[in-house]
């Protein structure tokens, strides 16, 4: 018999296509959220789980398990969403999606840094409300922005997508600095200067960008005091995960003017954020978009996938909850 694996939420058509020729599969062809009772319900009526970030793991979610279930596996590098402490009472292997989105959530952060800084999320206003013939053409404070290019970048949590911004930020001419729980070989490094302590580095920061887990050691990295110690021309970016960020503390921050802006993809309670940050021009925000292209998606779909054949068939697998951390 084959073993049965539900997928909680659409992904790519050929992931889809390869799980059906080795299990028994129920597909969620709506693509509607399944209601957390409900996936408490369902859990016992199979061997496999392919989950997303929008699906609640918890606590009670295991201790209803009859033995089943052996693997859940995730499309996406975070997994705050599961207990894995749970799961490992459980004997349940969980697995993720490291490294495939790299490139994708680089990408965003450069856009980013790009949009906050030269007032992007301003001027599409502007343009989509029909309103840039009512503007005066001031040469010196129509939607001015700051430059980039020769700017200094403090990139906290130099893992493996943290080290792809660094080297697209080297291309607009950007100093790199960064904050690590350790000091990168030379090599990784690749020019970039290190600081042991995060309070040393933000003064010199004219862009700060997140990189690290959802952990409790990155909770509210950025806080009242830690955002105190910015520039008050500096931009603060986060690709990374929403509780890295005191939301309170750095709203104040851009609606006093203490910083210049914020790019956030990212933020607490998705998708309903605190919709302050809706109501600041100088926070360029995005829906949770990082991994969000055709070539990412499909190949984190399928390391998903390939996780549960590599299970079911006894073989390594290809992931197991890797977090990249500072």
């Amino acid at each position: 018999m084959k073993p049965k694996i539900l997928v909680t939420r659409k992904i790519s058509d050929g992931a889809e296509e390869k799980l059906k020729k080795e299990f028994d599969v129920n597909l969620n062809l709506q693509d509607e959220p399944i209601p957390t009772d409900d996936l408490i319900k369902m859990g016992n009526d199979y061997d496999g789980l392919i989950t997303s970030g929008f699906d609640k793991v918890g606590e009670e979610f295991f201790s209803n398990l009859n033995g089943k279930l052996k693997i859940i596996a995730h499309v996406g590098v975070g997994y705050d969403n599961i207990s894995i402490k749970a799961a490992e009472v459980k004997k349940i292997k969980v697995t993720n999606t490291p490294n495939v989105l790299n490139e994708a959530v680089a990408e965003t952060t450069i856009l980013l840094i790009l949009a906050a800084s030269r007032r992007a999320g301003e001027a599409y206003n502007l343009v989509r409300s029909d309103n840039w013939k009512n503007q005066k053409p001031d040469l010196t404070k129509f939607m001015i922005g700051n430059s980039v290019t020769g700017k200094t970048l403090g990139i906290i949590g130099m893992g493996r997508i943290g080290r792809i911004v660094a080297q697209s930020a080297k291309a607009f001419g950007m100093k790199i600095i960064y904050y690590n729980r350790n000091k990168l070989s030379e090599d990784l490094e690749d020019g970039a200067k290190y600081y042991s302590d995060l309070n040393s580095m933000l003064p010199e920061c004219d862009f700060v960008s997140i990189h690290t887990p959802a952990t409790p050691d990155t909770k509210n990295i950025l806080n009242a005091s830690t955002i105190g110690l910015l520039p008050n021309h500096a931009v603060v970016i986060n690709t990374s995960r929403g509780s890295t960020i005191d939301d309170n503390a750095l709203i104040d921050a851009l609606e006093n003017k203490k910083i210049y802006g914020a790019g956030l993809d990212v933020f607490n309670n998705e998708p309903n954020l605190d919709n302050r940050y809706t109501k600041l021009d100088n926070c360029f925000v995005l829906p949770h978009i990082g991994s969000a292209t055709h070539e990412t998606r499909l190949a984190m779909s399928m390391m998903a996938v390939d996780n549960i054949y590599c299970f079911f068939n006894n073989k390594p697998l290809i992931s197991e909850g890797e977090r990249v951390n500072i």
